[in-house]
C-alpha cells in the first residue's frame, strides 16, 4: 500500500475570518504545541477538581500565566498573524478571541476551535467534553485573555481544547 503525499490533502493552517478578511494562522512549532497541551491539561485537572499529584501541581503552577505571559503566548501561537491583526487595527477583544480560538485549535483540534469561535467573545457556548475533543478543556476564567488559569481557586466557564501540554 502506498500513501498519498500529505501535502495533497492536509492543511496545517487555521483560517479565521475577521471583518471581511481571512487571517491564516500557521501551525505552531512543536515547542509551542506542547506548551498549549500542558496548559490545557493542567486547566482541565484544576477545573474538574481532580486530585492532582505533586507533579501535576507543579505543572499547574507552571501553567498559570500573568497578562504579559498570556500576550506572549498569543504571539507565539499566532505567529505573523499577531502583527497583522495590530496593523489592521483589529480591536483587542477580537484579537483575544482569535488567540483563544487558535490556542484551542492547537490543543484540542479544529472541531473544538470552531465551537469556541462560534461562541463569541464571551465564550458562552458549551465547551466540548473531554471525550469529544479527546483531550481537555481550558479553564478560561472571565478575566483571562488566553483561556489560562489565574492564581485563584475559582474557575470560569470552560473553553474547549485538544489537550495540549507543555
Amino acid at each position: 500500500m502506498t500513501f498519498k503525499d500529505l501535502d495533497e490533502f492536509f492543511d496545517p493552517t487555521l483560517k479565521l475570518p475577521v471583518g471581511g478578511k481571512t487571517y491564516v494562522i500557521p501551525p505552531p512549532s512543536g515547542e509551542v504545541g506542547l506548551l498549549c497541551q500542558r496548559l490545557m491539561h493542567a486547566g482541565l485537572a484544576a477545573q474538574t477538581g481532580q486530585d492532582v499529584d505533586e507533579e501535576g501541581l507543579t505543572k499547574l503552577a507552571e501553567a498559570v500565566l500573568d497578562d504579559d505571559q498570556e500576550k506572549d503566548l498569543y504571539r507565539r501561537i499566532l505567529g505573523p498573524v499577531w502583527d497583522e491583526l495590530f496593523t489592521d487595527k483589529v480591536l483587542w477583544p477580537k484579537i483575544q478571541h482569535v488567540g483563544q480560538t487558535a490556542l484551542i485549535w492547537v490543543a484540542a483540534g479544529l472541531e473544538a476551535a470552531a465551537k469556541h469561535w462560534e461562541s463569541g467573545p464571551e465564550g458562552e457556548a458549551q465547551a466540548p467534553t473531554r471525550t469529544a475533543a479527546s483531550a481537555a478543556t481550558s479553564t478560561r476564567a472571565r478575566g483571562s485573555a488566553t483561556g489560562t488559569t489565574r492564581k485563584t481557586a475559582s474557575r470560569g466557564k470552560a473553553a474547549g481544547s485538544r489537550g495540549m501540554t507543555s
